[in-house]
């Protein structure tokens, strides 16, 4: 597998312009890019800018995170105001992809929006038919750019898709080829605490476009937030098992480190990028994971 950077990994002390610089440096493959980190660099550069930047590097843009879906988004019900900001965020995506050679966008399922809310309270019934007929639409709004969606469970109880079977019932639904699945180390182990990740061989192989990898503090369930996700190397989450579950199922794409972690973003992104680089590496290579 490839070593990708998410950018959320040092998202309050960094810029897009230095997340490029120093992934370069430290020896990442890919970056994933977070659509408000884009939105801000925009600002200031142009996309044609950002593609003259890849032209000549080694780091590849792989995908751009995230677009959070919500059970209304495209249909009669929808808030048009609410609707047309989310599909600024989706044509973005297509339009900056095309430009600079990205082809994946990650897509979150509904989530509680109240932080302290409790858990998700809508239907699974509900659930599968607004995520279906969502990403049945943009599929086809994605096809013209050659994006690809990446469909990604979100393990805790705020979450509407919490588990890989949930996730690989609606992708199967959905059945086109540009849609698919994120697996996160996290995300899966927030579905009940657990180091089994044999759910993803169960799902299409062909399917499964993109990895997010990191472990997580050991802490009790009602304390398991995001931002206790942690680097590779201990904590609670059996980092090497999960790659082994992905190796095991066909795939052998790229691995991108994603934390929340506000730890990390008081720290320099200078400390955050070679340290996200050195861990996830190890990690790779202790799975015998790593091209």
């Amino acid at each position: 597998m490839l070593i990708s950077y998410n950018e959320a990994c040092a998202r309050d002390c960094s810029t897009l312009e230095q997340d490029l610089e120093l992934c370069e440096r430290a020896g990442f493959d890919c970056i994933e890019l977070r659509l408000d980190m884009l939105r801000d660099y925009l600002t200031r550069h142009t996309a044609d800018e950002l593609a003259a930047f890849f032209r000549t590097s080694r780091l590849r843009p792989h995908a751009f995170n995230a677009l959070y879906l919500y059970p209304e988004f495209l249909s009669p019900e929808d808030d048009p105001v609410r609707q047309a900001a989310l599909l600024e965020n989706f044509s973005l995506s297509c339009r900056v992809g095309r430009a600079i050679g990205s082809e994946y966008l990650i897509v979150v399922p509904p989530l509680q929006p109240d932080l302290a809310g409790g858990p998700y309270a809508g239907r699974w019934e509900d659930t599968f038919t607004a995520c279906v007929r969502i990403l049945t639409r943009l599929s086809d709004l994605a096809r013209p750019y050659g994006m690809k969606l990446c469909f990604e469970l979100v393990g805790f109880e705020r979450s509407s898709v919490r588990s890989a079977a949930q996730a690989d019932a609606i992708v199967r639904a959905v059945d086109r080829p540009n849609v698919g699945f994120v697996f996160d180390s996290y995300n899966m182990y927030l579905n009940g605490g657990s180091n089994d990740f044999s759910a993803i061989g169960a799902v299409q192989p062909e399917k499964i476009f993109a990895a997010h990898l990191m472990s997580a503090d050991d802490v009790p369930p009602d304390q398991r937030g995001q931002d206790k996700r942690r680097f590779c190397g201990g904590g609670a989450v059996d980092t090497g098992a999960f790659l082994r579950a992905l190796k095991d199922a066909g795939y052998r794409g790229i691995a991108s480190v994603e934390t929340f972690r506000p730890e990390y973003w008081r720290r320099s992104p200078e400390w955050v990028i070679a340290e996200a680089y050195r861990t996830t590496r190890a990690e790779l290579e202790r799975a015998g994971c790593l091209c």
